[in-house]
């Protein structure tokens, strides 16, 4: 094993590293002190990517003699986890929702004592105001209030019978449940209940969870009431065999698998939610060799939840280097892995994963702390070794040393939690000889990612790094019956600030993935109907000239000279090419156009035109829009044929006060441009009985649009960045019109077409999250703008104010659309010269 020597002394400018802590394939080793005596940030290079831990900012104290929900003393923290859609940013101060998982409960295992320990989950309301002043606070444990916690009830785990977890070791009893093999105490009051020793959190955006074991090791999967619902498929070289049987017992070694108390410790989710990823606490027995140095090689375990949530094998695998260290810390040959203790997925090959030794408060020795940080794991570069020989009993690292042809993971240390300078700020230190109530504690094995909610930071977060107390306190409570653990160790968080280039936070990208493709369907949506707008007034313009061509009476609407017109259109609620999208829509448009007759019944004309409005869908969505359009049009107009073409379009589209609501309560702003073409021809038979006139006729509307790329701001990590849409929408129109001409000067009719969608309903959608560098971070969805055929009906009147003013009033609806029905009203004045 080829290892990478720590070595650190103080001098006149600080500490003295003799090498860092750099990002190879290779085990970390610290021989004396890991200490990082810096005040300010430190920054590390990994996969391109430039982490920058900004240091702590504040620490949260419990005291233990705290009882959770059930009455028993409060065991912290053998992981955590944030309920991110409750953290909400208000000034300076953050709050949000804490679940915390305690282990097996107040046990002595040397001694055999072990406790009949409800498997739960504690809840809590976290509130945290950094403190980043330079005074250092007095050595108190008063000085670690920038972090409250308040008890807030829990979630007691049941199995698939509606019975309680225990804490009791299992010995060498088993359950079956689930179709599986599970530990359980074979006499006494917890004979038939799952035994379990809870390590590792991992919880979905929708409240169920997953809580890996050590016992078994296990990974089980819990409804957000905590009820069991299934496991996942654990490899046999993990499981614990001796004589060729399980044994999930913590005292005696079985002869292969997982070592006793050091199963599946720390379990996570990837962002996207498709994966589960889990890392056993040290290597398995077959991977090791006598000393406690050889166990570094253990092993990260990647699930494909995607198709189901309690997959039976994993779909990747990975070794991992852990650090080892001196655990005298005096310099001479390293003796000690330092196992890890919990995991983050920063995206899906990306990990926060720390390690630790086991020295510091709840000891009860004064030997000196030598290493806990939190490293930087990434398996891009790896050998998976899933499905082979080594997830049998074939060892991977024959007495510790790893197989030839196998890549471990890459590790880089990006947060050095034995920093006494920042610590002495909060109050807190290092000090073993003697310790005292500030002094570092021992086991540090939970961890969580918060944001920090800032336009100007969008990467940066808070890392929550929790300790395990093992229930030590003088006071404690365990099922109604005191105890004294002999020794008081509080529960402790620390949060550190993080710049994290390539995380990729679960919640943002999930509500990206909601509310991103509605964006740009409304803007698709717009930008078709201002191509709508474009040829909308010069159609309706059209329809009322050729109703009036040929009949008796005033030449407002005749075709013999040339004209000037003027018209406008008022769009509201829903239209057909929203593609389902229910909206409020409010579109107002105006055009003004002159045509002049050519040779025989032939007219052709120019127009133009502008407008605006907005459209709302209500939860926090809007979209504000205006343009300018253009148009040409041409048409044929004798006695018993018609047909007309008009070519628009609009060169510039204007999207203002474009809003979106995005994660933890914010809501991101952004503009964007666009441009659209329109298309559309319409030709029909004139049948004239007396004075009705029918018009049977046949169109075809084209529409197209193009939208620019855009990034919005005002949701700090949250800002989505799109890339430009395209969209097409074909219609085809077959109906009728009835008009009547025996008024006068008044003509009214009555139109109805039936509207068939042609070529293609949807476009392709792009979108990332603006501020991260990961691939996990960008999105496609299709874009649907019309998902049905449908019908279309309205009425008009017409007539004259003078003998060369002519006026027009429209209705028209879309009916049978998915959304509902729209509605449209157009009006116009013509003079004919």
């Amino acid at each position: 094993m080829t290892s990478t020597i720590i070595r650190t002394a103080f001098a006149a400018g600080g500490l003295v590293a003799g090498a860092s802590l750099a990002a190879q394939a290779q085990s970390i080793e610290a021989r004396v002190p890991n200490l990082q005596a810096v005040d300010g940030p430190v920054s590390v290079t990994a996969s391109g990517a430039t982490i920058v831990n900004q240091g702590l900012q504040g620490v949260a104290r419990l005291s233990a003699t705290t009882r959770d929900f059930l009455g028993d003393t409060l065991g912290s923290f053998s992981s955590l986890a944030v309920d991110l859609s409750t953290w909400r940013r208000n000034g300076d101060t953050y709050t949000g929702t804490l679940y915390t998982l305690p282990d097996r409960g107040y046990n002595n295992p040397d001694g055999g004592l072990f406790s009949d320990y409800a498997g739960r989950l504690n809840r809590f309301t976290l509130s945290f105001t950094p403190y980043t002043g330079s005074a250092a606070l007095p050595q108190a444990t008063g000085s670690q209030r920038q972090i409250t916690l308040t008890p807030d009830s829990g979630i007691v785990l049941t199995d698939a019978r509606g019975q309680r977890f225990s804490g009791l070791d299992p010995g060498a009893g088993t359950t079956t449940q689930a179709g599986s093999v599970l530990p359980s105490a074979a006499t006494g009051p917890s004979a038939g209940r799952i035994s379990l020793d809870a390590e590792g959190l991992a919880r979905r955006l929708d409240g169920s969870f997953y809580v890996s074991d050590e016992y078994g090791p296990t990974i089980y999967y819990f409804s957000r009431d905590g009820r069991l619902q299934g496991l996942i498929g654990i490899p046999a070289a993990l499981q614990p065999v001796t004589n060729g049987q399980l044994n999930f017992n913590s005292l005696n070694p079985p002869d292969t698998g997982r070592r006793n108390n050091q199963g599946l410790e720390a379990l996570a989710l990837t962002p996207d939610g498709r994966g589960l990823v889990t890392i056993l606490q040290s290597a398995t027995l077959q991977d090791s060799g006598p000393n406690q140095q050889q166990r570094a090689n253990t092993r990260i375990l990647y699930y494909d939840i995607s198709g189901t949530p309690t997959p039976a094998a994993p779909t990747r695998e990975y070794v991992l280097q852990l650090p080892v260290y001196q655990q005298n810390g005096n310099g001479t040959a390293s003796n000690r892995t330092a196992a890890q203790s919990e995991m983050l997925a920063l995206n899906d090959t990306q990990f926060l994963v720390l390690s630790r030794d086991s020295n510091g408060l709840g000891t009860g020795t004064t030997t000196p702390i030598v290493y806990k940080s939190v490293l930087l794991v990434d398996t891009a570069s790896a050998t998976n070794i899933a499905g082979s020989a080594y997830d049998g009993t074939t060892p991977l690292a024959p007495n510790g040393s790893l197989r030839a042809g196998i890549t471990p993971v890459q590790t880089t240390e990006v947060v050095n939690i034995l920093n006494p300078v920042q610590l002495n700020r909060f109050g807190m230190n290092l000090t073993t000889s003697p310790a005292t109530q500030t002094t570092l504690s021992e086991k540090w094995e939970a961890m969580g990612l918060v944001p920090v909610l800032s336009e100007r930071a969008p990467n940066d977060y808070f890392l929550l790094v929790g300790n395990d107390n093992d229930f030590l306190t003088r006071q404690g409570v365990i099922n109604g019956q005191a105890y004294d653990a002999g020794i008081t160790n509080d529960s402790v968080i620390l949060a550190y600030r993080l710049t994290l280039p390539t995380y990729v936070d679960p919640l943002s990208l999930a509500v990206m993935k909601a509310t991103a493709p509605t964006v740009l369907q409304s803007l698709g949506a717009g930008a078709l109907g201002v191509a709508a707008s474009a040829t909308r007034s010069v159609q309706d313009h059209l329809s009322a000239l050729r109703r009036g061509a040929g009949l008796p009476g005033p030449a407002a609407w005749g075709t013999g000279g040339p004209a000037l017109w003027v018209g406008g259109d008022f769009v509201f609620a829903d239209l057909p090419r929203n593609g389902g999208l229910t909206v409020e829509r409010t579109i107002a448009q105006g055009s003004a156009g002159f045509d002049l007759p050519l040779t025989g019944p032939w007219r052709a004309g120019l127009a133009v035109g502008g407008g605006g409005g907005s459209l709302s869908r209500g939860q926090g969505f809007r979209q504000d829009q205006s343009a300018f359009t253009v148009a040409a049009y041409g048409g044929y107009y004798g006695p018993a044929f018609y047909a007309h073409a008009i070519v628009g379009g609009a060169p510039l589209i204007d999207f203002s006060d474009i809003r979106r609501p995005a994660a933890y309560g914010l809501t991101a702003d952004a503009k964007a441009s666009g441009s659209a073409l329109a298309l559309d021809g319409e030709a029909g038979l004139i049948l004239d009985r007396d004075a009705v006139r029918l018009t049977p006729f046949a169109g075809l509307s084209h529409l197209s649009a193009r939208i620019g790329g855009f990034t919005e701001q005002g949701a700090a990590g949250n800002n989505v960045a799109y890339g430009g849409l395209s969209v097409l929408q074909t219609t085809a129109r077959f109906g009728a019109e009835l008009a009547y001409t025996g008024f006068g000067g008044v003509i009214p009719s009555v139109r109805a077409a039936y509207n068939l969608g042609l070529g293609p309903q949807q476009s392709g959608g792009l979108f990332r999250l603006a501020s991260v560098q990961s691939p996990l971070a960008v999105a496609t969805a299709a874009i649907p703008f019309l998902t049905s055929d449908f019908v279309t009906a309205g009425f008009g009147l017409q007539g004259s104010l003078t003998d060369r003013l002519g006026w027009r009033v429209d209705y028209q609806a879309a009916i049978g659309t998915r959304a509902g029905v729209a509605h449209g009203v157009t009006a116009g004045l013509r003079y004919q010269f």
